[in-house]
């Protein structure tokens, strides 16, 4: 919608958002390398599940 008042407007968008995007890229890059392997672990088992699921539960998976 538009046309729709918007209540609050972030103040120098073209400004804000890459500074946002950097620290953000800043912080995750400073992460120690124990993290991102955690991170990595639970992402598979989190994929493996998604698909695993999406595979058995789709509509598409027509058993004859």
């Amino acid at each position: 919608m538009p046309n729709v008042e918007r209540k609050f407007k972030v103040p120098a968008v073209w400004l804000v958002a890459p500074l946002t995007a950097a620290f953000s890229i800043y912080l995750m890059a400073s992460l120690p390398w124990v993290t991102w392997l955690r991170f990595g672990i639970w992402m598979l088992v989190g994929l493996i599940i998604y698909f695993a699921y999406g595979r058995y539960h789709s509509v598409l998976n027509v058993q004859k």
